[in-house]
């Protein structure tokens, strides 16, 4: 036998080996059959089977053309003809807060002052003679008259423990007298910038309502379970995994993102986190060499979160003409004017994006303004800078979100929970350009979507239906929605929550839709949101949650 010939036989094994090595490796880890899958893709918008290796997506096609891909350890999830998105990705949370919010108490709905005391009383009997009591979701809007509560209020059922009880929106506080004697806040105590005690107008002493900058007077530091951060978070992954989450972008801290890569190397983060921190810190992640976007799959640094005013609920959204029911008021800014400038222009030069809370309609022009004084200075940039909320915009600002390359990162529930008061707040014609997902859309600008928890629940399928409907979930009202024209469709409700979502965290070639390189995140749905009656997307359940081709989630 020549020499020549065992080395053509040794290739040709060799060669047998490696594709049969191929031919292994191939094969899927999971494949989901049986699907009405949609993909967000357009390049192919629908398919019925997904197969899955490692922790992304290999191939998308029909059950036959799948078929391929499984061997004998291969793990098979038959949809059973439902549909299947894309994983969704929540754009605005309190993910750790939200987390804690599951075991605090909440007063999330409740419509009277007489039913929040029962509550408090009924607390108070839990604890220890003089402890705080601490509670949150109150919305006075909700009250006959929709006034604001006062300290007396709750001195009736607590005169011996301080109660401090904060807003739905997280921007103002309700407390009795104790607490404001505790946190030394009285008559002769001055407000400070960007916040405000509330006054009695004949007395001058405070009501017991703090506003924005003015809660941080508040010297009651109480958490009303025993519960640390990283029991939050936990608590709410359980909580997100049941509600189809497969990402978040969320308000953290340099030691809550080690929480993240802690719950990462143990195997126990079952979803992406896109983690945002406070502009006040600049200085100090610059010098720790911190940048945006530093990390993984699992766990990124996000933008840069800055406030510049409050929200509408408190009437300390950042108004150009005053509000209807105050007219002595026009909102509380955060910053002055030329100081907030110099503060975006200081992240826009490190680059570092940006995402600024604003909901009044003066709050965003001067958020737009700021990028584009950046803009004009250094040069554009691919930072794809946000505003957060983006609630009140007027017209002539609407096309500069495209212009600037500013998403607006919004959350469809907030449009059906404020349009209760914001008629009341701002009146008719500028309540027609709140909330406009629509006219954005059009426009050409990116819209990310989420729901701002534990500001509103963290299920999708209440902003689904806010978005397509722009009804009050709870009275299902008004009939055809409100200012109808700004609905938008599912398919383009779904692209926000996922697609556009991953978008603005710099991340659409890796997840938010379903494509063969992609990382495998799905969602199984109970019902075909497309097709069912707009009511019916409320009681949608989340059959099955996959982040990284793992099943996180299924409901038995």
């Amino acid at each position: 036998m020549s020499k020549k010939y065992l080395i053509g036989l040794l290739v040709s094994f060799v060669v047998c080996l490696s594709c049969l090595t191929a031919a292994q490796e191939e094969k899927a880890d999971l494949v989901l059959i049986n699907g009405k899958v949609y993909t967000v893709d357009e390049a192919g918008p629908t398919a019925q089977s997904v197969a899955v290796k490692g922790d992304k997506i290999i191939a998308l096609g029909s059950n036959p053309e799948t078929q391929k891909y499984v061997g004998p350890k291969t793990l098979i999830i038959d949809a059973q003809g439902r549909l299947v998105l894309p994983g969704f990705i929540d754009a605005h949370t309190h993910f750790a807060s939200g987390g804690h919010s599951l075991i605090t108490l909440t007063f999330r709905g409740v419509d009277s002052i007489a039913k929040i005391q029962d509550m408090v009383a009924a607390k108070i009997k839990e604890l220890p003679p003089g402890a705080p009591v601490f509670g949150s979701q109150y919305d006075h809007t909700l009250f006959p008259g929709g006034n604001w509560p006062t300290k007396q209020d709750l001195d009736r059922v607590s005169p011996n423990n301080p109660v401090v009880i904060e807003r739905v929106d997280g921007h103002s506080v309700w407390v009795n007298s104790l607490a404001l004697k505790q946190s030394g806040i009285n008559k002769d105590t001055k407000s400070p910038f960007g916040g405000e005690i509330l006054r009695d107008p004949k007395t001058g002493e405070p009501t017991g309502i703090l506003t924005e900058a003015a809660t941080s007077l508040v010297r009651i530091k109480v958490r009303s379970e025993k519960s640390s951060p990283e029991d939050d978070i936990k608590r709410a992954l359980d909580h997100a995994a049941k509600l189809g989450l497969a990402g978040i972008h969320t308000s953290s801290d340099l030691s809550e993102i080690e929480i993240y890569r802690k719950l990462t190397r143990e195997g126990k983060l079952t979803l992406r986190v896109y983690a945002w921190l406070p502009i006040e810190g600049l200085d100090t992640y610059i010098a720790k060499g911190i940048r945006q976007g530093q990390g993984d799959d699992m766990v990124r640094v996000g933008f840069l979160k800055a406030f510049i005013d409050g929200t509408l609920g408190s009437g300390t959204a950042l108004m150009f003409e005053p509000f209807v029911d105050e007219p002595q008021k026009r909102g509380l800014p955060q910053y002055p004017e030329e100081k907030f400038y110099q503060l975006v222009d200081k992240a826009y030069l490190n680059g570092f994006q940006i995402g600024v809370h604003s909901i009044g309609d003066k709050a965003t022009n001067w958020v737009l303004n700021a990028v584009e004084k950046a803009e004009q200075k250094y040069g554009k940039k691919d930072l794809r800078n946000r505003i957060e909320h983006a609630q009140v915009i007027i017209p002539s600002d609407v096309p500069r979100f495209k212009q600037l390359g500013v998403i607006a990162s919004m959350q469809p529930t907030h449009c059906t929970t404020d349009m209760r008061f914001c008629e009341r707040r701002i009146g008719l014609e500028r309540s027609k350009n709140a909330y406009i997902w629509k006219s954005l859309q059009d426009a050409g600008a990116v819209i990310a979507f989420g729901t701002d928890w534990d500001v509103e629940p963290l299920d999708p399928m209440r902003g689904l239906y806010s978005a397509i409907t722009r009804k009050n979930i709870e009275f299902d009202n008004p009939e055809g929605g409100w200012f109808p024209e700004q609905r938008i469709s599912m398919a383009d409700a779904i692209k926000h929550y996922t697609l556009d979502a991953a978008y603005a965290s710099f991340e659409e070639s890796r997840k938010g839709s379903l494509k063969a390189g992609k990382l495998a995140d799905l969602v199984v749905l109970s019902k075909d949101v497309f097709t069912i009656a707009p009511k019916e997307i409320l009681t949608t359940e989340v059959l099955c949650t996959i982040v990284g081709g793992k099943v996180i989630y299924k409901k038995v």
